[in-house]
């Protein structure tokens, strides 16, 4: 007997420990290449693997699914359910929501029309709660073509923070120049970078890696009292949990929040390939209030 909608999302998106099953989320994983060997992101290669190679300074970068695995994908789930809605990371930085439409190129137009790609403009753990958000609405009404516009709200007021360990990493990626990685290391220079307008822009930049999570902080405690503290919460980590718990102990006591209302997640390896070992991430979203569970 088919049930009725089929959740997609791509391994770009971070969850605490636990969500992405309770969700229901079906994980379609992104290429990770490490010296040149392809791997598939927690099928052939997990996120310790992908740290401990960057560590030892491998040449590790990631890639988009390939449009024809992707229609694979949703041919696999649309057997089983009676419409498929795919979640993204922003166009902005990736091509998988691309190869994801693509996809649907490949596939019978009658199969492709129940499914809906979606890109939600987000990245990590920012991503994972907005596909978090998408779900409860579609709990409260599984209208597929309305989630559009029923989650512009999570998509305008969400939240990204993070500060990183190594200027490398974002070297690589592109995010600043190999002379400010240079002096940024020699200073011990720190940038926080936000999520604006579905891009990731550098905001400041701190002496020191506690001054830059101190600031991360403030920042988050900014947004916080905009939403007039009706929101969910995260601190993403990446190889380094003690820091990210003395973080989210700081936040919590600004916020007057207890600390376990404040989830912990790890930096999944297709981002942490491009903010390396020791980031640390604030996210949060408007909550919704209440929804009812599915008959």
């Amino acid at each position: 007997m088919l049930k009725r909608i089929g959740l997609i999302c791509d391994s770009t998106a971070d969850f605490p420990k636990g969500l992405e099953e309770e969700l229901g989320l079906h994980i379609l994983p992104v290429h990770i290449m490490v010296d040149g060997q392809d791997h598939l992101h927690g099928r052939t290669i997990s996120n310790r693997e992908v740290v401990e190679a960057l560590r030892k300074k491998r040449e590790v970068f990631t890639k988009p699914f390939f449009p024809h695995e992707c229609a694979d994908f949703f041919e696999d789930l649309l057997d089983r359910y009676d419409r498929v809605v795919s979640f993204h990371l922003s166009t902005e930085l990736s091509g998988n929501y691309n190869s994801a439409i693509a996809a649907l190129n490949l596939m019978f137009e009658d199969e492709a029309r129940r499914i809906k790609v979606m890109d939600l403009r987000g990245v990590s753990v920012s991503l994972g709660l907005v596909v978090k958000k998408a779900v409860e609405l579609l709990h409260e009404d599984d209208n597929v073509d309305t989630l559009d516009t029923r989650l512009q709200p999570y998509l305008r007021d969400q939240f990204l923070g993070f500060t990183v360990q190594d200027l490398d990493w974002l070297k690589k990626g592109g995010r600043v120049s190999a002379f400010a990685a240079f002096v940024g290391g020699m200073l011990d220079i720190k940038p926080i970078i936000r999520l604006e307008n579905a891009q990731l822009i550098p905001t400041d930049r701190m002496r020191g890696k506690k001054p830059a999570l101190k600031r991360l902080v403030d920042m988050a405690e900014t947004q916080y009292r905009k939403l007039d503290g009706n929101c969910d919460i995260w601190v993403a980590y990446n190889d380094n949990l003690d820091e990210a718990m003395v973080t989210r102990d700081r936040l919590a006591n600004r916020l007057a929040r207890r600390a376990e209302d404040i989830h912990l997640a790890e930096v999944g390896a297709t981002i942490s390939v491009h903010t390396g070992p020791g980031a640390v991430c604030i996210a949060m979203s408007p909550r919704v209030m209440h929804y009812p569970n599915f008959a």
